[in-house]
């Protein structure tokens, strides 16, 4: 039995819910640890979530999506990566161009390339990072050179999720010298002539999720593929990136859950060391407190307030937690925690990249007190 927590699932909640646990017993846990340790990205374990909506819970219908609220989007992300964090980061990651098109695209624009992002034809990714630009956004190199008819791409993205696998990129690339209203954004096919991909990288975690580059040497982009206008492509970026940590604090959430109950239902298998039950109570608390705050950041989203506060709290502490959860599961089994190839392992890995994507906690913190100071400040 599964460790209960409040508020319990009701309504479209429950159905997505129950729903993703049935796809995800299906196409996600059989092969969860096999795919961990080949690197290997399944495109029809995606296919199979996105051909029932669950790759555009949000998203509205007119475009294709299944236009439910925001808490029905973090449930399938919580429960997607209790089976795969890797296959809850491509979904989620997939989600990021369909926010920037939906709020910057023009109508021929979205009628496009949201269905097929919300169908599963296609693949969504988000290329923002460049060697060197560490996490100054603003300080990307790639250029878009004007050209008649449009643009010319040059220079090289890094730490693009799915990269290679995905069919349609989101790209920011500077148009003008000016560091912030210099960018502008581009949707990039993947079949363009002028872009390819460079080196696929081998990561702690999140093995099944590919992480690589993408290089652009002369590579024309069409006006009509601007998404904004000219220079406001950072705000496209930093649009997507409250939502991104939101999601990632949904995935924390999800794999904490995951471990926790996988504890608590083996407790007798674990080391006596590691069986205070006190430890486990602290847990659950903290736990059922960040889901309750999940729902207030999905509430917040569904009428459309700023949620750059909420998610670099909840991102900071679901990773966190979600670490401090999978450390004391790994110890708690004793020489088996540290076996290759044993969920447990996988889980911990995961935990440990959570930390770091979709900006540091570090970075959290730094946004935190860049908040306080405002709200404190006479």
């Amino acid at each position: 039995m599964a460790l209960l927590f409040y508020p319990e699932a009701v309504g479209e909640e429950r159905r997505i819910r129950d729903r993703v646990r049935s796809l995800a017993a299906q196409h996600l846990r059989p092969f969860a640890l096999e795919d961990d340790a080949l690197c290997r990205f399944r495109r029809e374990a995606f296919e199979a979530f996105a051909s029932e909506g669950l790759a555009s819970v949000v998203t509205p219908k007119t475009y294709g999506g299944l236009g439910l609220p925001y808490a029905c989007y973090y449930m399938a992300m919580s429960e997607i990566a209790r089976a795969s964090m890797s296959m809850a980061v491509t979904v989620g990651v997939n989600n990021l161009p369909q926010g920037a098109l939906l709020a910057y695209a023009n109508e021929d624009q979205k009628k496009k390339y949201i269905p097929p992002l919300c169908n599963g034809k296609a693949i969504g990714a988000f290329s923002l990072s460049e060697p060197g630009s560490g996490s100054d956004a603003a300080s990307l190199r790639t250029k878009a050179e004007a050209k008649a008819g449009g643009y010319v791409l040059n220079g090289t993205k890094c730490w693009c999720s799915t990269a290679g696998h995905a069919d349609l990129y989101l790209v920011m690339a500077r148009t003008a010298e000016h560091k912030t209203g210099g960018i502008s954004a581009f949707i990039v096919d993947k079949d363009t002539p002028g872009l390819r991909f460079g080196k696929q990288e081998s990561k702690l975690g999140l093995a099944a999720s590919p992480l690589g580059e993408l290089i652009f040497e002369d590579c024309f982009i069409p006006t009509s593929q601007r998404i904004g206008g000219e220079g406001q492509g950072l705000g496209v970026a930093l649009s997507q990136l409250d939502a991104g940590r939101i999601v990632i604090a949904a995935v924390g959430i999800g794999l904490a859950e995951e471990t926790l109950n996988r504890l608590w239902a083996n407790f007798s298998a674990l080391t006596p060391e590691a069986t205070d039950k006190n430890q486990f109570a602290e847990f659950y608390a903290r736990l059922q407190a960040l889901k309750s705050l999940l729902h207030v950041a999905a509430d917040a989203k569904d009428r459309n307030t700023p949620t750059t506060t909420l998610a670099a709290q909840l991102k900071l502490l679901s990773s966190d937690l979600a670490m401090e959860v999978t450390t004391h599961a790994v110890s708690a089994l004793g020489p088996r925690g540290v076996l290759v190839q044993n969920e447990m392992e996988r889980l911990f890995r995961d935990a440990k990249a959570l930390q770091i994507v979709e900006g540091t906690n570090q970075i959290q913190k730094l946004v935190l007190v860049r908040e306080m100071d405002k709200a404190f400040k006479p």
